[in-house]
This record gives structure tokens, sequence and C-alpha cells, in this order.
């Protein structure tokens, strides 16, 4: 049985962080240990002054990875890392991960820069040149960053406009990360409102973009959700050895898995397509329904399904 350490988020009420990620994983076989960033009641959608809790203190979240990773020093098969809402909890976390990755070359390390957007940022300023850090050192030890394309842009530096300033970033990043997945591209890009367009991208190999149907609603969690599937997908891609299944075919098999959990969602709120960020019995209907999509997180199992890869970036 293969474990995991996960350092994101926790909310006691709702599925986002390591709430939405730990389940799923257990279901897939995982042995998941948490060390949250945050602690509140619930995620910050319902409105701020509906969150109680507080932020993991630098010296608090030292304490929790220097004793587990202290106390564990080859347990872990793969790192995850998500939200993190400042300078110090990035330093921290990556300070922690590096040295067991340092220890542990055979593990893996997904990180997720969570920063925000479409243009808008929701943590503090002061941790992009902590994400750059971790993402472009020469002794960069991440394996897999899973950006929306406004956290590719910032650990870019640049603007991206269009396919070709999508491959020169990648191909930037692929100096020191292998594996990138843009978990969704701006539909202006490709002119197209009705779909969400995801990039894979393995270095060596050319970036293949994946087309997703929009289901037309707010859904929190999702992106935690992505992450924690792709990084058993990727895991098992990594120990097989299969040369014939791609970094796309696990994509995409994560993508018709996300796309049943959030119709199984709407299937309980059919209101879900209205709902309005700040209201907190819309949100409560938000919430991915993690426990009832319990039989969903395997997949179909086959890489002949590819109905979601759509062509060579």
């Amino acid at each position: 049985m293969p474990r995991l350490l996960a350092t994101q988020s926790h909310v006691v009420h709702g599925y986002v962080g390591n709430k939405a990620a730990t389940f799923p994983l257990q279901c897939l076989g995982w042995d998941v240990d948490c060390c949250n960033s945050v602690q509140f009641s619930n995620h910050t959608g319902y409105g701020m002054d509906k969150v109680f809790g507080n932020v993991t203190e630098k010296n608090d979240l030292d304490q929790l990875l220097c004793g587990v990773l202290g106390n564990f020093p080859h347990e872990y098969d793969a790192l995850l890392s998500g939200y993190l809402p400042n300078k110090s909890s990035v330093q921290c976390m990556g300070q922690h991960y590096r040295r067991y990755r340092n220890a542990n070359p055979q593990s893996i390390w997904l990180m997720d820069p969570v920063m925000g957007d479409e243009g808008q940022l929701y943590v503090n300023e002061d941790v992009i040149p902590e994400y750059k850090k971790l993402a472009l050192s020469p002794s960069c030890l991440v394996d897999i960053i899973t950006p929306n394309q406004f956290e590719l842009e910032i650990l870019n530096g640049e603007n991206i406009g269009n396919s070709e300033q999508m491959k020169s970033a990648l191909l930037k990043l692929h100096a020191t990360i292998p594996v990138i997945v843009v978990t969704s591209c701006d539909f202006k890009m490709f002119n197209d409102p009705e779909h969400v367009y995801i990039v894979t991208s393995m270095r060596g190999e050319k970036p293949i973009l994946l087309r997703v149907p929009l289901i037309k609603s707010y859904f929190t969690g999702v992106g935690d959700l992505f992450s924690a599937l792709l990084l058993d997908r990727i895991y098992k891609l990594f120990s097989s050895n299969d040369s014939s299944v791609r970094l796309e075919d696990q994509v995409n098999d994560v993508l018709n898995v996300i796309q049943k959990v959030l119709k199984k969602t709407l299937s309980y709120a059919p209101k879900l397509k209205t709902a309005k960020m700040g209201s907190a019995s819309d949100m409560k209907d938000m919430e991915l329904r993690i426990i009832e999509s319990r039989d969903l997180y395997e997949g179909d199992g086959s890489t002949s399904r590819k109905n979601f890869i759509y062509r060579k970036l």
C-alpha cells in the first residue's frame, strides 16, 4: 500500500484541500497522512464573515513536518502540496519536501502552486517568489506541477496569449520540472467558451491539448481532487514502466472521473447552476459529493477511451 504526505488546507465542513483529496485516495488504496496549512470551519466562498479558524503558524508547520518526516524518514512514496497561504508556509513546506526527496529519490512530488485564477491572486503576494524558487531552481526536486494558466504565467514571468507562448513557457519550466499539467486555459486563447482546455506536457515530448465540455456551474475543491487523482495515476504510471501508456491517457482518465463527480454533485443540487458565491445555502450545494462518488475514483481503466484528447499543441 503506497503512502502519501499531503500538505494543504483543511476545512471542518465541506470538501476542499485535504478533505477533497484524502477519501478519494484512500478509495484508490493510498494511506494518506495530512499536514494542514490552514484549519478553517469551511472554505472562504461562504463569505469571510462566515469563516472561522486559523492559519497554521510557521513554527507549528515546521514542527509537524519535522516530526513526521524525522520519525518516518522513508515512509512516503509520494508528496502532495497544495494551498499554502503565505511566504513562510511555502518556504517551510519546500524546505522539508526537498530534504525528503533528496533522501528518497524514488518518491515523487506533485506541487499545485495555488496562487490564484483569472488574473486574481488569493494568497499573499509574497508567495510568488517562493514558488518561483521551487519551480525554477536548478536543484528543483518537484516532479509534477498543476498550475492553471494564470499561475503558469506567474511562474513564467510573462503573459500567455497563444499556443506558441504556451509552448515557450512549458519549455522554460521543463528545464527543472519533468511533468506539467495546465489545468485550465483562458478560453479566449482558443476562442471557445463552451469547453475547458487542459495542456499536458512531458519533458522532451510535444504538449497535448485536451478539451472538456464546460459544465456551467461553480464548484469548489475540483483542483484539489484533480491533483490527488493525477498523482495516483502518475505514480502508478511511473511504477509500471509501461511505455504504451501515455501521460495524456492518465489525464484523460482523471478528467472522465472529474466530469462524473461534477454530474453527481449536480444531481443532488439541480439549482447549482444559479448558485452565487457568498451565499451559505448556495455554497453548501457547491460542495463536491465526495462520499457519494466513492465508486467513481477508479475510472474505467481503459487507455483506449481518449474522448477528451484533442490534438498536439
